[in-house]
């Protein structure tokens, strides 16, 4: 199977691909309607095979039940059929789009490197592949273990193929399932028949598309992008929102609620944030299906119609509602956790946080933290910037002119009713949803970090986004939807030069001001020189660890980096470090953490992060924690001087990454070098 590692990823999109051409060619919609909703119904099998402990099972199911429809489709439809399904300009950009990042990053073959890809993000998806479990109950040093899987579920599911979990291809799948919510712009008119003379409209569309993260994403001058090299969730949220509701503006009826519910319920799986999301895309969806179709002709009418859009609702909400509860329950149950959902350090209830946070922004009991954060988000949302020509209004202003131009190239009636509604609809759950974001800051954040407004611009941006992405959707069907006998000659003129005039602004800005130095394009080996150096003394180290080990890793002067490279790498427990002070005993001056320092007690300015200790201290802390090794990373002078009497060879301030053996009970503990199993490097 080795030999299937670099192409396994390719053979499962060649199998997606073809699946959703055979289908489209039966049913008569445009193929490009498929990837989305395919890709979201293979994750959900694996959730469903993953919650019964069979996920290696759903795996083979899934691929086995694509195979099996491909052929059955493919055989019902013809070749003529198949040709003219797979002249969609978006199956055909998934298709062409998906094979390039999984080319590209073969070659270039990147790593994590992001905190928050080895505390969970990257390490989830790692543990998935490797243990053939839902990572709540996998051995692992994962610590939220109640966070969402559908990201990880991506990446098993794309290196189904490969014997072995590869960073690059976790992201190569990401991109993969990228390019699939992007499909769905491109699908500008109702009959894939007619798709073929709206070809410029929907290319233009697509590269808009591809450069909203690098629009809504914008680095500092001199700083990497890792847009499309990222194992974070805030992309997919972006354009799995915008591709939800792109894909409900291009179809309709009961196959339309299957084809937005699927994804709706992988969009509540990607992260904590995701369940609101989807929420606001149902809800969108049901104001449009309510009030922008055309109005009923009598009134006897208007409750059934009324019926069909709640129905249709139910049936987009039921699916994220089981996602979101079954999975909370889950990991509960997992982790040992409460059933319940707590909220910041206080362990408030959601219902409690929201009510709370309600009655201070109307003035009821307000304090003085809320009212500093209440200015905070107000400034920010005109200063902080969210794209590319600057904050969170000029954002606003961007997609209301994309709308703007969508509303003047719509039919009267029904078609402008749409326009309206979706910007509106979307634009007052911008408003809830910016509330919310207040609040959480308040309850989830410590109060320097809140008031730092942290990480804002990653919170608030992935809804821009996908704000922008519906807004163009509904710009290229009003576009196409033009006729020159009904319209008007100048109006069939002007459609494809508005749509080239917006298009052409969204990549000319990216092009000019939104271009990174770097990024997933770029062989940057420099910005993986550390996680390769600890990726092969931890390699050394695992010869002897197993899961049954407890590890723990002493690195003198790491910011916590080396750390979570280690915790990351290794296929053992590690232990947490302490903070403080502990000598001997007496544990009631130091804290649990994660690293540590060892530093002495009169130059507590060495490091930041400090954990003062005798010899005495540091083997009844490894006793303590039932840790059986020990990993000197990088020593100084303080360990070689003051430590290395309890070390079989002593320590030295210079010397290599060693794993030691924990031997002996009490005050007998030695530490004795595993040179032998070719450990010391």
């Amino acid at each position: 199977m080795a030999f299937l590692s670099p192409i396994g990823g390719l053979l499962v999109l060649a199998l997606v691909f073809a699946f959703c051409v055979s289908v489209a060619a039966v049913s008569g919609l445009d193929a490009a309607l498929l990837p989305l909703p395919t890709l979201a119904g293979c994750v959900l099998v694996l959730l469903c095979a993953g919650y019964a402990g069979v996920v290696h099972l759903g795996l083979l199911l899934v691929y086995a039940a694509l195979l099996a429809a491909t052929v059955y489709c493919g055989f019902r439809a013809g070749k003529r059929a198949l040709l003219n399904a797979l002249c969609s300009p978006g199956v055909l950009f998934f298709g062409a789009a998906a094979t390039f990042f999984w080319v590209l990053l073969g070659v270039l073959q990147p790593l994590f490197t992001q905190w928050d890809e080895f505390t969970f993000w990257g390490t989830a998806a790692k543990m998935l592949k490797e243990q053939n479990m839902l990572y709540p109950l996998a051995p692992g040093n994962l610590k939220a273990r109640a966070g969402m899987p559908a990201m990880a579920l991506i990446s098993y599911l794309f290196q189904g193929l490969s014997p072995k979990f590869s960073e690059w291809q976790c992201l190569a799948g990401y991109d993969m399932l990228f390019m699939a919510a992007l499909a769905p712009v491109a699908v500008v008119s109702s009959s894939p028949k007619n798709s073929k003379k709206h070809w410029p409209h929907a290319l233009l569309l697509l590269g808009a598309g591809a450069v909203l993260p690098f629009f809504f994403g914008p680095v500092p001058v001199g700083t990497v992008s890792t847009v499309y090299a990222n194992a974070m969730a805030d992309v997919p949220l972006a354009l799995l929102f915008g591709g939800t509701l792109c894909l409900y503006f291009c179809c309709k009826g009961w196959a339309g609620v299957l084809l937005t519910a699927l994804p709706a319920a992988l969009l509540t799986a990607t992260k904590d944030m995701g369940f609101a999301y989807a929420l606001i895309a149902v809800f969108v969806m049901f104001v449009d299906a309510l009030f922008a179709a055309p109005a009923p002709q009598c009134l006897q009418q208007r409750p059934r119609a009324l019926f069909m859009a709640l129905l249709q609702a139910l049936g987009r909400a039921l699916p994220v509602l089981a996602v979101f509860v079954s999975w909370s329950r889950y990991a509960a149950a997992a982790t040992g956790a409460a059933g319940g959902t707590s909220v910041g350090s206080a362990g408030l209830g959601m219902g409690q946080v929201l009510a709370g946070g309600l009655t201070q922004f109307i003035g009821i009991g307000r304090t003085e933290k809320f009212s500093q954060l209440m200015a905070l988000m107000g400034r920010a949302f005109f200063t902080t910037k969210v794209c590319v020509v600057g904050g969170g209004a000029l954002a606003v202003a961007a997609i209301t002119a994309v709308g703007a131009a969508a509303f003047l190239l719509a039919g009267r009636g029904a078609p402008r009713r749409r326009v309206v509604l979706a910007w509106g609809g979307l634009g007052l759950s911008f408003a809830a949803f910016y509330l919310f974001h207040l609040i959480l800051y308040y309850y989830n954040f410590s109060e320097v970090e809140a008031l730092a407004l942290k990480d804002y611009a990653r919170y608030i941006g992935p809804y821009y986004a996908g704000w922008m992405l519906a807004m163009l959707c509904l710009l290229g069907r009003a576009a196409a939807a033009v006729e020159v006998p009904v319209a008007g000659r100048a109006a069939a003129v002007a459609a494809p030069l508005l749509v080239t005039a917006v298009c052409g602004c969204v990549l000319g800005l990216v092009a000019w001001r939104g271009v990174p130095v770097a990024g997933f394009w770029s062989n940057a080996d420099s910005r993986y020189a550390l996680r390769r150096d600890i990726k092969n003394r931890a390699a050394a180290a695992n010869e002897v660890l197993n899961w049954n080990d407890r590890v723990l890793v002493i690195s003198q002067g790491d910011d916590a980096t080396r750390w979570y490279y280690y915790n990351y790498e290794l296929t053992a427990t590690v232990v947490r470090g302490f903070g403080g002070v502990f000598w001997g005993d007496d544990a009631t001056n130091r804290w649990d953490s994660d690293f540590m320092n060892l530093v002495e007690s009169e130059n507590w300015t060495l490091y930041d992060y400090k954990a003062v200790c005798s010899l005495e201290g540091l083997q009844a802390y490894l006793q303590e924690k039932n840790c059986n090794y020990l990993l000197i990373d990088r020593s100084d002078d303080y360990l070689a001087r003051d430590f290395s009497r309890g070390f079989v060879g002593g320590l030295a301030a210079d010397m290599p990454a060693t794993l030691y053996r924990v031997e002996g009970t009490g005050s007998a503990v030695t530490f004795v070098p595993v040179a032998e199993s070719g450990v010391s490097q």
